[in-house]
């Protein structure tokens, strides 16, 4: 099932079924993916920035962590499923399910550490007990090899591939680990505390024994963007701002029109869903600490000291393109001139906020 991020806590929900998906196994998952998958989004939220005490229930019309406004934490995992059982499959995504409405609410799995049989493994491994749900969004999805993989349908669901979840083409510059690419399923479980996010992947993990093994994971520190009006831009690790052009969540006409799918993309099922691409990009910041002031902002097309705000910029550039709108200082928002004056040119022709302005087109 999925959720609205704007539902309190206890707002009575409306479940989106898998039977479209699964032939009447009502599984309870959406569909978001590795490499590229297919995906239920979230709601839209309006909510303030995420405290520690922040839940967003499971259960809604949507999922949560697409739109919701972006936590601190990040622990995303993808998962081979290791049998060829259909049902064990729908069971498997049950079970997630089942544990996803009570990690989100910051409560233990089944009886917890402290019920249960005292000779067997307890049915939370512990180490989030009495800690809050801190904001908690876990964010379930399909791959296309779950789909079919080299030619077979291995679950009766190769008939409902989304035609836009293609295999992700090789890009120029990657370097590759088969042991990190892809996967069958993948969770991605955001939090402000970290030990909460890593606590939910363990423990689903733990319940996909027998039916799914980990593939690869990944842990993320530090909110290098924002979701919501209410958040501000952050900067990244390499000091800069990034994602000031991102659709907020309060767009709602323009999150329905570029983030969910409908049911005339090909795939009733994917209806308010949407897709994902998850890669892993290394930033060689030993370099980049010793790259001038005057490189580096060439290179980002941005002043360091200031940010940028690339909304403004944009909005401008394209006035100019259509001959209206402003023209003087048109790009003064964005780093092509410094708010104090100073002459300094900023941004070549491969600049990178010059190529992704050219892709955007």
């Amino acid at each position: 099932m999925t959720h609205d991020d704007t539902a309190p806590a206890d707002a009575p929900t409306r479940g989106v079924s898998r039977r479209a998906l699964l032939g009447g196994a009502g599984a309870g998952i959406a569909a978001l993916g590795i490499g590229a998958a297919g995906g239920f989004a979230a709601g839209r939220s309006t909510a303030p920035e995420v405290q520690s005490a922040a839940t967003y229930p499971f259960q809604g019309t949507h999922q949560s962590g697409i739109v919701t406004p972006q936590q601190d934490h990040l622990h995303f995992a993808a998962f081979d499923v290791t049998t060829d059982s259909r049902d064990a499959l729908i069971t498997l995504l049950r079970q997630w399910s089942a544990a996803a409405v009570s990690l989100t609410a910051g409560q233990d799995i089944g009886m917890g550490t402290d019920g249960g049989s005292y000779d067997a493994p307890p049915d939370d491994t512990g180490e989030a007990h009495g800690l809050s749900a801190s904001g908690l969004t876990l964010t379930f999805g399909f791959g296309r090899s779950l789909f079919e993989a080299d030619g077979v349908d291995r679950f009766g669901l190769a008939d409902r591939l989304p035609t836009a979840l293609i295999e992700m083409p090789h890009f120029s510059g990657d370097d590759l680990e088969p042991g990190r690419v892809g996967g069958d399923l993948c969770v991605q479980a955001c939090a402000d505390d970290p030990q909460v996010a890593t606590h939910a992947i363990r423990n689903l993990a733990r319940i996909a024994f027998g039916t799914a093994a980990l593939r690869w994971d990944q842990l993320g520190f530090g909110r290098t963007s924002s979701t919501t009006r209410a958040q501000t831009t952050p900067r990244n690790l390499m000091g800069f701002k990034d994602g000031t052009a991102n659709l907020k969540a309060e767009d709602a006409s323009l999150v329905d029109e570029h983030v969910w799918a409908s049911a005339d993309d090909g795939a009733a099922w994917m209806a308010s869903g949407t897709y994902l691409v998850a890669r892993r990009i290394r930033i060689l910041t030993d370099t980049w600490d010793r790259t001038s002031l005057r490189e580096q902002e060439q290179a980002r097309r941005a002043h360091q000291g200031y940010g940028r705000t690339a909304q403004r910029w944009r909005r401008v550039h394209r006035a100019r393109l259509r001959g209206r709108g402003p023209r003087r200082r048109s790009a003064d928002s964005r780093g092509l001139a410094r708010p104090d004056g100073a002459p300094r040119p900023v941004g070549g022709a491969d600049a990178e906020a010059r190529l992704q302005l050219h892709r955007r087109r």
